[in-house]
């Protein structure tokens, strides 16, 4: 189990791959991927399809009006109606304080300079880390950390998503914050 302060270290090093599952949940993850697979199906249908609900025409026309990484971080984060907050299924080995959330965007992010980069783009950086902090503050949240996975650590690679990681002991916080979705 990762403690808090070494949660932000591996964040900060950029030594995502260090954050892992427990055994029994990675277990409980191939066992919903195999599931999924006898049913004919992805992860990622599941996703968009079953847990956001969202259209995929609607996905490919946002992709084809932002061509450009300039466009795509200009339209993230801009409307509720772009992104969905939900708890994470299969939550990394933390300090049981610390809360795991994601935020899907129908927007693909750019963080990353190029595919299969660890350099992010300081805006997009930025606009995030602002975002996030803009919607946590209300509920008190000062404690929090986010990343997005690099690429080859994506179990859902054809939907963005900010893995949002909050340190509280006061559950009431999280349910607040996954109740508002963070649309205000």
């Amino acid at each position: 189990m990762l403690s808090w302060d070494q949660i932000l270290e591996l964040i900060a090093s950029g030594e995502l791959q260090e954050l892992k599952r427990t055994p029994r949940v990675a277990e409980l993850y191939q066992q919903y991927r195999a599931e999924l697979a006898a049913q004919h199906t992805t992860v990622v249908d599941a996703v968009i399809d079953r847990k956001l609900r969202w259209d995929r025409c609607e996905l490919a026309a946002l992709d084809a009006r932002l061509p450009t990484a300039e466009a795509r971080a200009v339209a993230m984060l801009s409307d509720p109606a772009l992104y969905k907050l939900l708890p994470n299924d299969f939550p990394y080995d933390f300090d049981p304080r610390v809360s795991h959330l994601v935020l899907w965007s129908k927007v693909r992010i750019p963080l990353y300079k190029h595919h299969g980069s660890r350099e992010t783009v300081p805006a997009v950086y930025d606009k995030i880390q602002s975002f996030l902090s803009a919607k946590l503050r209300p509920h008190g949240v000062r404690n929090f950390a986010w990343f997005i996975n690099y690429p080859h650590l994506q179990s859902v690679k054809a939907v963005s998503h900010i893995h949002i990681l909050i340190y509280t002991e006061d559950a009431h916080v999280i349910s607040d914050i996954l109740e508002g979705g963070f649309l205000k």
